[in-house]
């Protein structure tokens, strides 16, 4: 195509335009065509329900040519249909348009004020640009057949019904229940390897579920369609250490929930640790506490989601939200400083630390008007965040979104606050990390 319209402007000789009678000549043609297709874009959208301003920018917009008139006259001149002189004319015509279309648009638009639901489109484009959730393209889920394990199927598929994203799960359950079946026999390993597959299928299910029961996250309301994702399930044999294999194949999240989470000093499990050490992307970790180990299920549920400004807390957010979107929950935003302000912090300082807390909040709540999810804000500066989270936690939520970063070492760690959150929380917890 560059080639082509290379090609038709070295047959275009503007030097005819010298002469006055052709110089007239092409200002008649810009004019004719200019007004014909202006007027016929202003009446057809007059017609099909638009108001002036914007018929005045569709007949702006539609004024431009190009492509269409070029082949036809490149044809024509190619035939003997056209000669040289009638042939840069319309070559000259096709420039003029196309080039004066941009500040002719530009004018008609500051005329034509956004529509409401523009400007929700263009905010939401504005938000997604810079995402999280809308800028994942592939899902891990790493699970077993436990109360974790389930819980992270349904996290993955309503992340990926979102946006339809592909997910792969890889099947914990078999290895673990292939560990404990060890010295049973083979009748029970028979019943073993059935009852692994029934489980892998359960998965799969349930991240199909769940993402059938979530609406895209489209720019337009009116878009907003049932979720559909593609879902692969595999089994693989070596268990935790397999997960690092996969995890290499490019995926943006890992979500993990195995029954195990926890070991006995109240720290993330060595499989845990096992499973996450070969993914270096963002990780989602599952931890239930509560008998309904399906909280995103609860409609009209709670979701607290500690928040302090960084870019791991946004995520968490936008994780978190995504949640309570599918399931009709309510959201808390628990703001968490560091420290307070003492009396003997200066009146400056508590005001940069005043307006950093109003700009977090403005941007987690511009974050939930785009979900379309109820938020509550609340603010803790009097007591350490860890504090701070399960004082509010034991109010009664259902779920604890918490975003962290993860640690140096051979152990699964998120740091301090995580850990007592992690050792203490009578709430389920997910946390997200990156």
């Amino acid at each position: 195509m560059p080639v082509f319209f290379g090609l038709s402007g070295l047959n275009a000789d503007l030097t005819i335009l010298r002469s006055p009678d052709l110089a007239l000549l092409a200002v008649g043609l810009i004019a004719i065509a200019s007004i014909g297709k202006f007027l016929g874009a202003f009446i057809g959208g007059t017609i099909g329900g638009l108001s002036r301003a914007e018929s005045l920018a569709l007949g702006c917009g539609m004024n431009a040519r190009g492509s269409t008139e070029v082949i036809v006259a490149t044809l024509g001149l190619s035939t003997g249909l056209l000669s040289q002189n009638l042939f840069t004319l319309i070559v000259t015509m096709a420039i003029v348009t196309t080039t004066a279309m941009p500040s002719m648009l530009r004018w008609a638009l500051k005329r034509l004020p956004l529509r409401k639901k523009e400007r929700l489109r263009l905010k939401r484009e504005e938000l997604d640009a810079k995402g999280f959730v809308t800028n994942l393209e592939r899902l891990l889920v790493a699970a077993d057949d436990s109360a974790n394990g389930r819980f992270a199927a349904q996290l993955a598929g309503i992340v990926a019904g979102s946006a339809g994203k592909p997910t792969t799960i890889l099947d914990l359950a078999a290895k673990t229940k292939k560990n404990s079946e060890k010295t049973k026999g083979s009748a029970a390993t028979a019943r073993q390897s059935a009852s692994a597959k029934s489980d892998g299928k359960r998965s799969e299910a349930a991240v199909k579920r769940a993402a059938e029961a979530t609406h895209s996250l489209e720019t337009q309301l009116d878009e907003e369609k049932p979720g559909q994702v593609d879902v692969i399930t595999r089994r693989p044999a070596e268990g935790p250490e397999a997960v690092a294999d996969e995890a290499s194949k490019g995926y943006d999240l890992l979500v993990v929930g195995i029954a195990d989470t926890r070991d006995a000093k109240g720290g993330f499990s060595e499989d845990l640790s096992v499973i996450t050490r070969g993914f270096e992307g963002p990780l989602a970790v599952v931890d239930t506490r509560s008998r309904r180990h399906e909280p995103v299920k609860d409609r009209h549920g709670r979701v607290l989601i500690p928040v302090n400004g960084t870019d791991v807390s946004r995520r968490a957010v936008e994780v978190g939200l995504t949640l309570a979107r599918a399931s009709d929950a309510n959201v808390t935003a628990l703001y968490v400083t560091r420290a307070a302000a003492s009396p003997a912090t200066s009146s400056p300082r508590r005001l940069v630390m005043r307006r950093n807390e109003l700009g977090v909040l403005k941007d987690i709540a511009a974050l939930a008007e785009r979900y379309d999810v109820p938020l509550r804000n609340t603010t803790r500066a009097d007591m350490a965040p860890d504090e701070a989270i399960l004082r509010e936690a034991g109010r009664g939520y259902d779920l604890v979104v918490l975003g962290v970063s993860r640690r140096p070492g051979d152990m699964l760690f998120f740091g301090n606050t995580a850990a007592a959150v992690l050792e203490r929380s009578p709430t389920s917890i997910l946390f997200v990390a990156s």
